[in-house]
């Protein structure tokens, strides 16, 4: 009996599929991330969800932060999350490449 001839290829995250090359890029993980954080940034300290949605300035850091986000390229939220921990577990399995420079640190 002949065995049948299978390809295994890896499967693609349906989330990252159709993200631009630039997110997918290493190199560009921490400025697209400090974009991001710096949107968040506020003064308020709300100890309630209530007090934060009805706060007009972290309402309007929360709408400048998904047009930033749709301006990067991303659709929603949830495909910015898997983005980002697929980033974050590239930095924790491959701790010593520089990915601007596309070298390998020494210590």
């Amino acid at each position: 009996m002949e065995k049948p001839k299978i390809a295994i290829r890896p499967r693609k995250n349906p989330l990252l599929a159709n993200l631009p090359d630039y997110l997918k890029n290493p190199a560009n993980f921490e400025t697209v991330q400090k974009q991001i954080l710096a949107t968040i940034l506020t003064t308020c300290g709300h100890s309630d969800i209530l007090e934060h949605a009805a706060c007009k300035k972290c309402t309007e850091k929360m709408l400048a932060r998904r047009k930033l986000l749709k301006k990067l390229g991303f659709k929603n939220a949830q495909q910015y999350m898997a983005w980002r921990a697929v980033h974050e577990e590239i930095k924790r399995r491959m701790p010593l490449v520089d990915w601007k420079n596309k070298k390998i640190m020494t210590l």
